[in-house]
């Protein structure tokens, strides 16, 4: 600010006419030299908002950053939970395909002890009553019990085979039977033979 002149605050004397004296001068007063603080004051007051403003943005950008990684970690987690179940899913699918793989093997190979239940299914089958009419259905059943019977008589027959293996030091000798027993295809049941040829020769073909 420009300097001002003013009047100083000192007594003076005037003439018996009221006049101030001739050699008096006026004296000048430099304000800006009572006014610094006053400045200064102003000036602290225009910064302090201006910090306040970049403290309440640094707050924020902190906040966001802070957010930021903590979504981050979220994700992170979420992918590493989601890898693991797909680790344990492929794991069960392995363990699931050997286990078939293996039932597969199991079922092309003949075991070495049979089920009783199914040795004893030839012996405890219901026969068909004698003199009764069969349709095809009930036909067809019977073809399929007796093939059945053929299988299950072929597997006791194997199963005999190796029950009869004798054990010669590390190994086991198999002995050979000749003309003990024969395989040959089972006989039919004379009730089956006598209701398919009273099928065959019904009176509705003897008609035609």
């Amino acid at each position: 600010m420009a300097p001002v002149t003013r009047q100083a605050s000192k007594k003076i004397k005037f003439t018996d006419d009221g006049e101030l004296p001739e050699n008096h001068e006026p004296i000048t007063v430099d304000k800006s030299e009572s006014e610094p603080e006053e400045s200064e004051s102003d000036s602290d007051s225009d910064e302090a908002p201006e910090e306040e403003s970049i403290s309440a943005s640094k707050a924020k950008t902190l906040k966001q950053q802070k957010e930021q990684e903590k979504l981050e970690q979220e994700r992170r987690k979420q992918e590493k939970q989601k890898r693991k179940e797909q680790d344990l899913v492929y794991q069960q699918q392995q363990q699931e395909k050997k286990k078939r793989l293996e039932e597969l093997v199991a079922s092309q190979e003949l075991p070495d002890l049979l089920p009783e239940e199914l040795l004893q299914e030839v012996s405890t089958t219901p026969e068909q009553p004698q003199g009764k009419h069969m349709r095809t259905e009930d036909l067809e059943n019977e073809y399929a019990e007796m093939r059945k019977k053929a299988k299950l008589e072929k597997l006791k027959q194997l199963k005999q085979q190796r029950t009869s293996a004798i054990k010669k030091g590390p190994v086991h000798v198999q002995v050979q039977q000749f003309g003990s027993t024969k395989k040959s295809v089972p006989k039919a049941d004379p009730k089956v033979v006598e209701s398919k040829s009273s099928w065959l020769n019904r009176d509705f073909l003897r008609r035609k």
